[in-house]
């Protein structure tokens, strides 16, 4: 027990924001420590307007370009690794033997969609927004996708389209080996985030969370920034804990508790939102079939909505005005520390991001300016 108390307090979560600042958290701080590449603020405008033009740069059209980007920005503003390192190190490129999204089968409560190869983002927002026309009518919806093989995005994204729309929101996606299941090294799981959103007010809870120690573009911005990773993330080929991104990523990530509990929760994710939707169960980088799955609820379905809220909101004041033991300022509810950060950002209308990442950035977006000269 004494040894377990020594691990709590020496115990740190690294979060690698994609603003290419590596955040530590121990139990008493969340101090900030710079990366050798030099980080500069940007306005939140013009990196709008980059992404914008990147996109449509590599191929998309300007309405899949406006999908996907207001998702990377929600990303970027709220210091989450799910923001513009996607877009410059190729993982949103665009397909051009990708078809129309289809609906594959189809009940008044539930639908399968078909993703045609589409950018997973652009898949998710068409699926996300059936199960909530489907959520208005019967209370409840089922929505599986399936067919693409590119990112999702920051999850909590979709979930807080459902809270606004004033629905509980559940989300999940699955993806490529990345992940090895606890006592492993063998990569088997994708990064397999799962959020769920609940409507409260004044703010909604949005948990999001991978459930591997790191997501694959958190480590992707490690090596493109020449940073280790802590020891605990990953293991190489063979099975080695390693600090080396680029071996992580050879290698297997390790699930998020490193601990058979997150094993099978990742293991859930990959049956609900792959095997249920139609997706690859096996060699899935090469079948370039992944899949997600949304699920939208009406509080109403089981009664009183304002019953259900006000319940909501006295155990989250509960949470909120805990004792704290030794160590804590603060407690955070899911999402709050990522609402700060983006409504700071707003109000400065600025974003730190790596010099080097945002000159990608631009060089992606001149390929449009480049189109548009010659038409």
């Amino acid at each position: 027990l004494q040894q377990q108390n020594q691990r709590m307090k020496i115990w740190k979560a690294t979060i690698i924001g994609a603003s290419g600042v590596i955040f530590h958290r121990s139990l008493s701080s969340f101090t900030q420590a710079q990366c050798h590449p030099k980080i500069s603020p940007y306005s939140t405008e013009l990196l709008r307007i980059n992404t914008l033009k990147a996109l449509q740069g590599v191929g998309h059209s300007k309405r899949d370009a406006e999908i996907i980007s207001n998702v990377l920005m929600y990303a970027e503003l709220r210091g989450n690794n799910q923001g513009i390192i996607k877009l410059v190190t190729g993982g949103l490129d665009y397909d051009p033997t990708c078809s129309e999204i289809r609906c594959m089968h189809e009940t008044k409560v539930s639908a399968k969609i078909n993703g045609g190869q589409r950018i997973g983002m652009v898949v998710l927002s068409h699926s996300v927004k059936i199960a909530i026309e489907k959520a208005k009518l019967t209370g409840i919806s089922v929505v599986g996708c399936s067919n693409y093989a590119s990112a999702t995005g920051a999850l909590g994204y979709w979930t807080k389209q459902i809270t606004d729309a004033g629905y509980i929101g559940i989300v999940m996606s699955q993806c490529n080996e990345m992940v090895a299941p606890h006592g492993s090294y063998e990569p088997i799981f994708g990064t397999n985030p799962i959020t769920i959103g609940i409507p409260t007010q004044p703010r909604a809870q949005i948990l999001d969370m991978a459930t591997s120690a790191s997501a694959y573009y958190g480590i992707k911005l490690a090596e493109n920034m020449n940073q280790p990773i802590p020891a605990d993330v990953a293991y190489d080929v063979h099975g080695r804990p390693t600090t080396d991104p680029s071996e992580a990523l050879k290698g297997a990530i390790r699930v998020f508790d490193r601990s058979f509990k997150g094993s099978h929760l990742a293991l859930m994710v990959e049956l609900l939102a792959g095997a249920l939707t139609g997706a690859a169960m096996s060699d899935k980088a090469n079948a370039k079939n992944w899949g997600s799955l949304v699920i939208v609820i009406d509080p109403a379905v089981l009664g009183s909505r304002e019953d259900f809220l006000q319940s909501a909101e006295v155990m989250c004041q509960r949470v909120k005005n805990a004792k704290l033991v030794e160590g804590f300022e603060e407690m955070l509810l899911p999402g709050e520390r990522g609402d700060r950060m983006e409504a700071e950002a707003v109000a400065k209308g600025q974003v730190s991001l790596s010099e080097d990442i945002y000159n990608k950035l631009l060089t992606l977006a001149a390929r449009m300016d480049e189109r548009q000269e010659k038409e």
